[in-house]
């Protein structure tokens, strides 16, 4: 085989190729965004039964919504990078997948007064699981037993765990679960804001994602100007 092509180079193998990854290949089931209207779903299920685990839940899908958030954003949230005001609440992200020189990102998220108000049920989340501000603790965390009201002390919730926990919701709900993922929460709060007619800008600091970055370490943004995009979104 010295000096001769390699027999993948041969235009025969390559359409013999082509064809069987045509053949094998499978239809991409693209997942859809949130709506606001499965938000509040969620929440009227909730405050018929106000345990810990509904809370909890209620209140990580409205964070992920309101805030852009991606999972892994959201499960490592640390008490110690919260702070909530009498307006909004304020998330230190240490790292995220944009943030390639990890120089952390910070997200506001307005209270909005409605029953979906993602600071109100944060906190009610949180004093539900007796959860205090300002330690290296995460923020959604297992819940120690199926019989008990009791966060763990350590840890935090897993992917798969989170999965499960929105699939059988939704089906609960009357939702087709099979098309959504974690993700369309973040996608469903982008699709809201561009809906809404929020600038790109906001819109894409307010998401940390990587484009326009640069400009955006020059200019700095009124807080009333930031929270326009979780006030746009209808929650």
């Amino acid at each position: 085989m010295a000096g001769k092509p390699p027999p993948t180079s041969s235009p025969f193998i390559q359409n013999v190729v082509e064809g069987m990854r045509r053949e094998l290949a499978r239809p991409v089931h693209k997942k859809l965004p949130f709506t606001v209207e499965m938000l509040r779903a969620i929440v009227a299920d909730t405050k018929k039964n106000y345990s810990l685990a509904n809370l909890r839940l209620a209140s990580a899908c409205l964070l992920a919504f309101a805030g852009f958030l991606r999972f892994d954003e959201l499960a490592n949230i640390k008490l110690s990078d919260l702070v909530i005001s009498p307006q909004h609440l304020t998330i230190q992200i240490p790292r995220s997948k944009a943030d390639q020189l990890r120089q952390g990102s910070e997200v506001v998220i307005a209270r909005t007064g409605s029953e979906t108000c993602p600071v109100a049920m944060l906190e009610a989340y949180m004093q539900k699981g007796g959860i205090c501000m300002g330690s290296e603790a995460h923020l959604f965390r297992p819940i120690a037993s199926s019989k008990s009201d009791r966060l763990r002390d350590s840890g935090c919730l897993t992917y798969s765990r989170m999965r499960e926990l929105l699939k059988a919701k939704l089906e609960k709900l009357g939702f087709p679960s099979t098309d959504f993922s974690l993700h369309s929460l973040r996608a469903g709060g982008a699709t809201a804001a561009a809906r809404a007619g929020i600038p790109d800008r906001d819109f894409q600091r307010h998401g940390c994602w990587k484009s326009e970055s640069a400009k955006d370490g020059y200019v700095e943004d009124s807080l009333k100007k930031r929270l326009k995009v979780s006030q746009a979104l209808g929650l």
